[in-house]
């Protein structure tokens, strides 16, 4: 989602603050440069400034920070980011907000536009957003990666969960996103919004709901509540996993069949129930971490997860596994 403000730029120490955001003066705006809301591209624009002020203030930017934004908008997120942070690399994917975005941040030249989509695909993220932060980050290396972003809801999980898979991800994310991902990145093992993105994010994550938004705090309304969500990197549980590509892959694929229990996917992970090694790989499997025979992938936690994971491997690579 973005959060337009107008297109002017001005000085970003110019005493005259723009003006307040309305429904009718997003209308206004709109219609003087002939803009026409894109449903598709998750175009819901916030006009609660209260909820723009505590997304700022939970994402805490330091000078020094480089700050990676998707979904620019106008760049009334933007232009608050660039105030504090060393850098600033944001991307839109509308071309027609990317202009009203660089009109109004021409004096920030600490701001790398991204004109495009930020992701390559469901398991990518755009090679041109990859190399500007990797430039960003050259430029300002002792400061912190941080992910500020109103996130569209199209984009919102694979944007984090991509980020996650990186080397080097963000050490703390500040973001809107629809509440029900919200409810997920934040869910503990056992409850209904318990899902892979629950046990991806809290492998490697510790992460709090700031605040639910209703429909009313943006324009045009979306069907459905926000929340703003603040996540930090644990880098004692990300150093836990062995390998970050395989254990998604692992957690992707017991999701699949979650309500079932445990016992019977990990059969099919391991080959197959017909199979002598795979009936031996998950009984030792089960026996090792003391696991009940009911257990469902909804019932372990992201820390058993991550053992679960690792002991099936090392199973499954060994002689005659």
């Amino acid at each position: 989602m973005s959060e337009p403000q107008g297109c002017g730029a001005g000085d970003p120490g110019e005493a005259h603050p723009p003006p307040r955001q309305t429904a009718a003066y997003l209308k206004k705006l709109f219609a003087e440069v002939g803009f026409s809301i894109n449903a598709r591209h998750g175009q819901n624009f916030l006009i609660d400034l209260n909820l723009l002020d505590l997304l700022e203030r939970t994402a805490a930017v330091q000078p020094g920070d480089v700050v990676l934004e998707v979904g620019t908008g106008t760049g009334a997120l933007t232009e608050r980011l660039a105030a504090t942070a060393a850098r600033v690399v944001t991307c839109e994917i509308d071309p027609r907000l990317a202009q009203l975005a660089r009109d109004r941040l021409v004096a920030f030249d600490t701001v790398t536009f991204v004109e495009g989509d930020a992701l390559a695909g469901k398991h990518r993220l755009a090679p041109a957003v990859l190399d500007a932060v990797a430039a960003a980050r050259g430029a300002a290396p002792e400061g912190r990666l941080l992910l500020v972003a109103n996130l569209p809801y199209c984009v919102a999980t694979p944007v984090i969960s991509n980020l996650l898979a990186l080397p080097e991800p963000f050490t703390a994310a500040a973001v809107t996103v629809q509440l029900e991902m919200a409810e997920r990145m934040t869910a503990a093992a056992g409850t209904s919004s318990y899902n892979a993105l629950s046990v991806w994010v809290g492998s490697q994550c510790r992460g709090e709901i700031v605040r639910v938004v209703p429909p009313t705090s943006f324009w045009p309304r979306p069907g459905v509540e926000s929340a703003i969500v603040r996540i930090d990197l644990d880098p004692a549980r990300r150093a836990l996993l062995d390998d970050r590509t395989r254990f998604h892959r692992f957690v992707r694929d017991v999701f699949c069949h979650r309500r079932k229990v445990l016992r019977g996917v990990l059969l099919g992970l391991a080959g197959g129930r017909r199979t002598a090694a795979a009936r031996g790989l998950v009984e030792e499997l089960y026996a090792t971490l003391g696991l009940p025979a009911d257990v469902r992938a909804e019932d372990l936690p992201p820390e058993r997860f991550v053992e679960l994971e690792r002991i099936f491997h090392r199973l499954a690579a060994a002689p005659g596994g």
